[in-house]
């Protein structure tokens, strides 16, 4: 024992050697360490790949998520990203299935789970790492409005794909709503909020009452039209109490008893005249007191010349009534005069509120006359047929200019009051006018009064309603500004869209620019709210190209007699200049910070169309209904950003 203890001394004092058996103990903690680092590595790896598949995944099924459904496109669209992104067996990971979710309202949710097999770590029971990745997507909305301007001209009717064209704009309106409805709900729920508004748009857009109900001073109390004043210059007479005188009339010769009767009965006669001259009425009876043939009186009567045989002496009462006249104090219609005419609308736009106009010159007025338009001769006439017009809340843009005359420049001249967006009126050049439809009777071309219905296409002088076959004239639906709207107000609004009138895509790209804006008479648009940005969009919808029409009561009165923006009544150039303004009220939206979006619905799309939209791939065609309904959603869908929430 003692020699034992003696050698354990002396080799705990001799250190030689004594570092293999030290490395040797070290070696296996320092494998296990190296080993797991290097496995570890390769599960934080196939991790991060897998996150990468994973985000791209989530982030195309949300794209193609439709009313917020969950449905197979969604999940194989998941599934195929996933798999293009991190391949089956990519660094030796086990199989396995992406699970695809809804995890809440618009937000689409992708998750795998997988195991890595170990390489080091085997050698110490550690067979394998489980790697897991879990991601979310929706789309990235902040407050956002958005401006439907809609054509609902008369070819809107026409049928397609088995329905008009117009309901199938009402579903792909509706679809649009379907699309975004859960990010409403998201961002009501954050104080935020995502608005509509609508411009149908026809030859003028009905947003009169609109802008009545926002200033009363923006509208103008008076309008000037083509139309007709009637000219009352014919004096009317009243007859004085007429005179009569009387005598017997012998006829020179005799007559059989027969003759004498046919004689006697002779018919009245009418003389003199007229007014203010005299006029006589010469009646002829058998006596002084009767009117029957009284043969003893007037055939061979006592005393005659002649009074036997078969031919005796006739006679007959003659009595002339005399009738002389005075002036009146009242004037009778004498011709119409065709001409540019003011009338007083300050009662006309005011709500409940009415028009009374003549709807003939039947009738008198007070002497000393002159000309008189229809409201006037309504309010002074006596006997004149009158009827009430009721404003339809169509109107007449504001003052423009004739400078506009097609070219290519973008500069609004200071002139066009119309193209001004956030102009607030202060005159009456910068107050929109309303239209009166029941007063507008063009001429011939030009600005010169006539006394004749000088409108050769216009048989009755009178502007029609676009309902009867020789249409002049059209109000389509009463436009909305921006607001949250529920599913079942959008769907009746939408679903009560008149189509009416021709294309005038000028004045509905003026209007969408107007409602969106953060200025001008409405101010609805927004830069933020509630501390958060607003985004701002324009949807532009058409069916047709431009059109342009020289004697259709439009938002421009009638070209050929108004002139407002060719300066001609032969309407020269006028299809170009209307063009032209179309692309300046682009401009000037794209100019407010809104971002245009361009559909041509059975139609191609012209240069100055697809030029309106904010890039190339927010213009686009569509064939059928179910195509426009897929383009409204797509749209939906890209309004927002998509972005990862998890």
């Amino acid at each position: 024992m003692a020699l034992l203890c003696r050698l354990l001394a002396q080799l705990s004092r001799d250190t030689r050697g004594n570092v293999l058996p030290i490395v040797g103990a070290a070696l296996v903690p320092l494998t296990i360490m190296i080993g797991s680092g290097v496995d570890l590595s390769r599960a934080y790896m196939a991790k991060s790949k897998m996150q990468s598949a994973c985000d791209a995944a989530s982030l195309a099924a949300r794209r193609v998520m439709k009313d917020d459904a969950l449905s197979s496109e969604v999940e194989a669209t998941g599934k195929d990203f996933f798999g293009f992104n991190f391949p089956q067996g990519l660094y030796g990971t086990a199989g396995f299935t992406p699970v695809i979710s809804r995890s809440g309202p618009g937000v689409v949710r992708v998750a795998a789970e997988t195991t890595i097999p170990t390489v080091v770590m085997n050698l110490f029971g550690f067979g394998s790492l489980p790697v897991s990745v879990s991601c979310d997507a929706s789309l990235n909305f902040v407050n956002t409005d958005i401006v439907l301007v809609l054509d609902v001209t008369g070819s809107m009717a026409e049928s397609i794909s088995g329905s008009t064209k117009i309901a199938a704009l009402q579903d792909a309106v509706l679809a649009l709503y379907d699309e975004l409805a859960p990010t409403q709900a998201q961002l009501q729920a954050q104080g935020l909020r995502l608005r509509y508004g609508v411009v149908p748009y026809s030859s003028t857009v009905n947003v009169g009452r609109l802008v009545y109900g926002q200033n009363a001073g923006y509208m103008r109390s008076n309008v000037t039209v083509p139309s007709r004043v009637a000219n009352f210059n014919q004096a009317v007479y009243t007859s004085n109490a007429p005179t009569q005188s009387g005598s017997w009339e012998v006829y020179n010769g005799s007559l059989s008893n027969s003759e004498c009767e046919n004689y006697v009965g002779a018919p009245n006669t009418s003389g003199g005249g007229p007014p203010p001259s005299a006029t006589t009425v010469t009646r002829y009876q058998g006596t002084s007191s009767s009117n029957n043939y009284n043969q003893s009186q007037n055939w061979g009567w006592s005393n005659a010349p002649d009074t036997s045989g078969t031919n005796r002496s006739c006679r007959r009462w003659k009595s002339v009534e005399t009738t002389t006249y005075k002036e009146s104090g009242t004037k009778a219609f004498s011709n119409w005069t065709y001409r540019q005419v003011q009338y007083d609308t300050s009662d006309y736009i005011r709500p409940g509120g009415k028009l009374t106009f003549a709807t003939s010159a039947a009738g008198t007025v007070p002497a000393p006359g002159g000309s008189y338009n229809a409201q006037q001769l309504a309010a002074v006439g006596t006997g004149v047929s009158t009827a009430d017009a009721v404003w339809n809340g169509c109107i007449e843009e504001r003052d423009t200019t004739t400078g506009i005359d097609g070219g290519t420049s973008m500069t609004i001249p200071s002139g066009a009051k119309d193209l001004d967006i956030d102009l607030i009126p202060g005159s009456d050049a910068t107050r929109w006018r309303p239209m009166v439809p029941d007063l507008i009777f063009t001429r011939s071309a030009g600005t010169a009064s006539t006394t004749s219905n000088a409108d050769a296409a216009n048989t009755t002088g009178w502007i029609k309603n676009y309902a009867y076959s020789q249409g002049y004239w059209a109000c389509p639906t009463e436009a909305r500004r921006l607001a949250e709207w529920d599913r079942t107000a959008l769907d009746t609004y939408v679903k009560g869209l008149q189509t009416v009138g021709g294309t005038y895509h000028d004045i509905g790209m003026i209007w969408g620019a107007r409602f969106i804006s953060t200025g001008g008479v409405f101010g609805d648009g927004c830069d933020y709210y509630n501390s958060m940005p607003c985004n701002r969009h324009v949807i532009f919808m058409t069916d047709g190209a431009q059109t342009a029409y020289c004697n259709v009561y439009t938002a421009y009165g009638v070209e050929q007699n108004d002139m407002r923006t060719t300066g001609s009544g032969n309407c020269s150039n006028q299809l170009a200049r209307h063009e032209q303004r179309f692309r300046m009220a682009c401009n000037a939206a794209k100019n407010l910070g809104a971002s245009l979006w361009v559909i041509g619905f059975d139609t191609a799309l012209t240069a100055n169309l697809s030029g309106c939209a904010s890039s190339p791939g927010q213009a686009s065609t569509v064939a059928d209904r179910a195509a426009l309904i897929s383009k409204f959603r797509q749209i939906g869908n890209q309004i927002g950003a998509l972005r990862l929430t998890q």
